[in-house]
């Protein structure tokens, strides 16, 4: 029964931060596209995932706006996507400097 629950236990704390690599290697990647391609200005949907709505969204954008700042862009724009008066996304646009 110990293991079963350190098991559990060692996956619920891993889980949030195999998460944000998951999530910062996604940007690092859309980043690097966009730059190599010589893009001027890029345009990306940043989902907020169910349950982290609060937290969970300054997290993502501020690992949007780490790899494309280090690629070379700014941030111009910030929307807040909703649906049925829930926070689902934000659309983010960069401009190479």
């Amino acid at each position: 029964m110990r293991k079963i629950f350190a098991t559990a236990l060692a996956a619920a704390l891993l889980m949030p931060a195999l998460a944000i690599a998951a999530s910062q290697s996604f940007y690092d990647k859309k980043a690097a596209e966009a730059a190599g391609s010589g893009q001027r200005t890029v345009s990306l949907y940043v989902d907020v995932d169910l349950g982290a709505r609060k937290s969970g969204s300054a997290t993502e954008l501020n690992q949007s706006h780490r790899a494309f700042n280090a690629n070379g862009f700014d941030v111009v724009s910030v929307v807040g996507y909703t649906e049925n008066g829930d926070l689902q996304g934000f659309f983010v646009t960069y401009v190479r400097r």
